[in-house]
């Protein structure tokens, strides 16, 4: 368990294989500026999930946050 909030976002990519990436983060600010560095032509945000601090499941969905 986490002492601190964190972000946990998804990706997917679809080259051949399908294939996906889990990333954390621990702001908000953080999440943003890594899906804005993402090559889009091949990489999407699947999932962006918000677990409060002392927890490791039941995490809030927060995609619609930062994918619009």
């Amino acid at each position: 368990m986490s002492s601190k909030d964190e972000y946990s976002v998804e990706t997917r990519t679809n080259y051949d294989n399908y294939s996906e990436q889990q990333e954390d983060f621990d702001t908000a600010e953080e999440v943003r500026e890594y899906i804005k560095e993402l090559d889009t032509d091949n990489e999407h945000v699947h999932s962006v999930l918000f677990y409060r601090a002392g927890t490791n499941s039941n995490p809030k969905d927060v995609t619609k946050q930062f994918v619009k």
